[in-house]
């Protein structure tokens, strides 16, 4: 028998577990998705000796953060999947039916053949600053939303009044949580640490610093700045098939949170910063279209911000420069 793997097929009320190499059929149960449901279905792992095992489940958010603490806690390796690979695999596969039970066989096959990485869970602090940010996130959203309805609206419109209570009271929530979130950087030296250093580039300010932070809690997982740029989704993606020559694009395939909070500081360096405003030049000057501009700035702002959490040393532009 092969080393046993788990996989787990996460809904909102249930869970699908599957376990494979311990005997030549999958084993299968299903355990509700409740505090005791989790226990039941660690007590169930525990009776058929897989402790340590590799369990591998599709990121679902909260979904899968709760039992993926869960599983850690009681000594198992767990991987938080990309659903786009799973699902990709699962169709090489050419299945002929598609239910939980047989996704959860599917992400235990996966786990056994394909390389997975291993799923550590942040601090407390770095979960706390990462679900502010995104609510922060969210907050800025909903303004610009009942801003531009307030745009489009006339003077007397009786919908005015109900908007720009809304609007005063997004302004307030999101100042805020923005208040909360540089507190809690206030709170952890190392944080408020990599912040001074992260600001030392121009055109990264104390809002992108925190950002940066709260979404990659961890910048030592990354081997190098390419591991770190293939998880932002920045990395090029290239589209060539025979005599077509195609077209390169940057592969998306990452957290689209990073992008997000890289795009107005791209935009910021391309004046400020004097070696970034250089390579904007430069590759303007090469006709390369204005987002592709913007996208390779963004790429340069993560790697040096890799570059200068791994050194502790601030940015010096004229180092960079070569002067």
């Amino acid at each position: 028998m092969t080393t046993p793997t788990i996989g787990i097929d996460v809904a909102k009320a249930h869970l699908d577990v599957a376990i494979r190499g311990m005997q030549p059929k999958a084993l299968h149960r299903q355990f509700p998705y409740t505090a005791g449901g989790q226990q039941q279905l660690v007590d169930w792992l525990a009776q058929h000796g897989v402790g340590g095992a590799l369990v591998c489940l599709e990121a679902t958010g909260r979904y899968s953060l709760d039992i993926a603490h869960t599983l850690h806690g009681a000594g198992y390796r767990v991987s938080i999947e990309n659903p786009a690979r799973t699902k990709h695999f699962a169709q090489s596969l050419l299945p002929r039916q598609k239910t939980d039970k047989v996704d959860a066989i599917l992400l235990a096959h996966y786990a056994s053949v394909m390389p997975c990485r291993v799923w550590t869970p942040p601090t407390l602090l770095s979960a706390d600053l990462q679900e502010l940010k995104r609510l922060a996130d969210d907050l800025q959203t909903d303004r610009t939303r009942v801003r531009n309805r307030l745009e489009g609206l006339r003077d007397t419109s009786p919908a005015r009044r109900y908007l720009e209570a809304q609007l005063r009271q997004l302004d307030e929530q999101l100042a805020q949580v923005e208040r909360e979130l540089k507190d809690l950087l206030d709170q952890d030296e190392t944080l408020k640490a990599q912040c001074a250093l992260l600001t030392s580039i121009k055109g990264v300010g104390d809002t992108t610093a925190c950002e940066l932070l709260a979404e990659i809690p961890d910048w030592s997982v990354f081997a190098s700045a390419d591991e770190l740029v293939a998880y932002a989704g920045l990395n090029p993606s290239q589209h060539q098939s025979g005599r077509q020559r195609g077209y390169s694009n940057i592969s998306k395939q990452g957290n689209a949170h990073v992008r997000k909070t890289l795009y107005f500081p791209a935009l910021s360096a391309m004046q400020h910063n004097p070696h970034l405003k250089v390579f904007a030049t430069r590759l303007k000057a090469a006709g390369k279209p204005k987002m592709a501009v913007v996208v390779a700035v963004m790429r340069k702002l993560l790697v040096l911000a890799y570059a200068i959490l791994k050194s502790g040393c601030p940015y010096d532009p004229h180092y960079q420069m070569g002067t």
